[in-house]
């Protein structure tokens, strides 16, 4: 099987490329920063997995209007290069909400929606909660990362008791594996909580012992912790 990956440098990007190319043995074609002129010379491809995008920006209404123009441009690329591909978008369940970046996921759903059913291929999205793992940079990717990091370098962690929604990007690789419409087993906790769960293995880590885990959560967010000892920013 035949894949590209838009974003295969970010977080999400470099796991699902490990995942396809060392784990499931699949073909993963290289696309790179510059990667609408790379997808245009390919010639045969199965999937293309769209998770390229701007989360933030100073001027919010800007993240509507680049990742718009991102998408609309990565649909000409194809259509004028005439691949015909299947397509998983990496969609958010900010998608729901009236942000600029929200409105940007939901208009990706219905333009890469439509250019499937146009070259009667399969469309899939994913509508990710908050992903944490190995290899997101703190202060910018997850505040996970950030808390880890901070801990792991004896900085000062802010938290407060905000409810969010949490996956590890294990869970994500395995759910995107299967090119089908899943929704997400992710877990509702505090952000004080996953602070006091990190504290915990830093002491820890300093006794050397290793903690007691309740379900595979806890046991990510411990892989997690332990990846940013030796982080540099």
């Amino acid at each position: 099987m035949r894949i590209a990956i838009t974003g295969e440098k970010g977080f999400i990007g470099i796991h699902l490329t490990h995942y396809f190319r060392h784990i499931l043995k699949y073909e993963v074609i290289e696309l790179s920063r510059d990667y609408l002129n790379n997808l245009s010379e390919i010639k045969h491809l199965d999937w293309l997995i769209h998770a390229a995008c701007l989360h933030r920006h100073p001027i919010e209404e800007k993240v509507f209007e680049l990742n718009s123009e991102l998408d609309h441009k990565t649909i000409n690329c194809l259509t004028s290069n005439n691949i015909r591909c299947n397509v998983v978008y990496m969609s958010s369940i900010h998608q729901e909400l009236d942000t600029a970046y929200g409105r940007s996921k939901r208009l990706g759903v219905e333009l890469f929606r439509n250019y499937c059913l146009s070259v009667n291929k399969k469309f899939t999205s994913y509508k990710l909660p908050n992903v944490f793992g190995p290899y997101a940079k703190p202060n910018h990717t997850s505040f996970v990362a950030t808390f880890c990091y901070n801990l792991q370098n004896n900085l000062l962690v802010q938290y407060n008791t905000n409810q969010v929604k949490l996956i590890s990007i294990n869970q994500v690789c395995e759910k995107v594996a299967t090119f089908e419409e899943n929704t997400f087993n992710h877990t509702s906790i505090t952000v004080e909580q996953v602070y006091l769960l990190l504290q915990n293995y830093k002491v820890l880590f300093l006794q050397n012992k290793i903690p007691i885990f309740n379900n595979a959560f806890e046991f990510d967010l411990y892989q997690t912790f332990l990846s940013y000892k030796n982080y540099k920013i």
